[in-house]
């Protein structure tokens, strides 16, 4: 994972479409964890959490106003692949170190027009926008993904460089 402040520098020097070409489609940005969830995670063995002061649920402005501190999953270009794994095991293509999150967790998976995440039969439950994920659900840019207490923003890739190079949040 990179961190949002390692991409202002490379979103600096990159047009968009060089910074697509690198990360891919979209990115996963990981939220932080509330201090529930943190000291939980401690009690559990995790070796650390990510220490951001917590807006409201659902407050995506805010979120990205603090975001210089916040990791970046980045995922395969939509061309290499139609769907990846999120969970705990390295073999995953999005690896998440916390222990609410399953060894292999959920699945995303994208075609030309949309994107849907999965649920694996995790111990701890997927969430879209905080609704359990039954079957299957539709995910759009700036919705809130969960795996167990792991909380991510999923952005466009053009989103997240818009926010790097104008300072702006601005779904397309």
């Amino acid at each position: 994972m990179l961190s949002v402040m390692e991409l202002h520098r490379v979103a600096a020097t990159m047009p968009l479409e060089a910074f697509e070409r690198q990360l891919g489609p979209f990115v996963l940005v990981q939220r932080p964890p509330d201090e529930v969830t943190q000291q939980r995670a401690l009690a559990l063995g995790a070796r650390r959490t990510v220490a951001v002061k917590k807006g409201t649920p659902r407050d995506d402005l805010g979120l990205l106003f603090e975001f210089d501190d916040l990791m970046v999953a980045t995922l395969p270009p939509e061309s290499t692949s139609e769907s990846l794994t999120v969970g705990r095991l390295p073999d995953c293509d999005v690896v998440v170190d916390d222990p609410s999150v399953s060894k292999h967790h959920a699945r995303l998976s994208w075609n030309t027009k949309t994107w849907a995440v999965e649920d694996l039969g995790s111990s701890n439950g997927t969430r879209l926008n905080g609704q359990p994920v039954e079957g299957m659900g539709i995910v759009h840019d700036g919705d809130e993904l969960t795996f167990g207490d792991a909380r991510f923003l999923m952005l466009r890739t053009s989103t997240l460089h818009q926010r790097l190079t104008t300072g702006r949040f601005q779904k397309r």
